[in-house]
């Protein structure tokens, strides 16, 4: 596979509920190309979304795409769908929008590691490191906020 550049990712841990509970981590760039880490919490419906922001250091982005490159993550999106399902039950995943140039040419392409497909035990302890390190990109605080209450 080709160098590739990460452009987003979106990672849910599966934890949401009808109580309005959700959490997620997104990692994407601003304007200027700058690689921010925004964590969005809230924990029912009566509470305000927590939104904290890091900034992201450029060579754990680019540690976090060679591993993606070195264990084939990308392929991990064309396992086949499991008969697990589960209803009222928000379950995890990792959504990855990317550049790569071919031939000179960049594209963009996007695709997602869901909870409900057949993954061998490699694979999982590949998942498991790929959330560790993505989880653990996060470097100095740039913000916190508490959002409005949703009515």
């Amino acid at each position: 596979m080709k160098k590739f550049k990460i452009y987003r990712i979106c990672y849910s841990p599966g934890y949401c509920d009808m109580m309005g509970g959700g959490h997620g981590i997104y990692i994407d760039r601003d304007d200027s190309g700058k690689i921010i880490y925004t964590s969005r919490d809230r924990e029912d419906h009566a509470s305000p979304e927590s939104i904290t922001t890091y900034d992201v250091p450029q060579e754990a982005l680019s540690q976090l795409e060679e591993f993606i490159q070195k264990n084939r993550v990308l392929s991990l999106a064309k396992r086949p769908a499991s008969d697990l399902f589960i209803t009222d039950y928000s379950p995890w995943s990792i959504s990855i929008d990317y550049e790569k140039a071919t031939f000179g040419k960049v594209r963009r392409y996007y695709l997602n590691i869901g909870e409900y497909k057949k993954y061998s035990e490699r694979d999982n302890r590949t998942i498991n490191e790929l959330i560790r390190r993505i989880t653990s990109l996060r470097g100095e605080k740039l913000s916190e906020t508490k959002g409005e209450i949703e009515k």
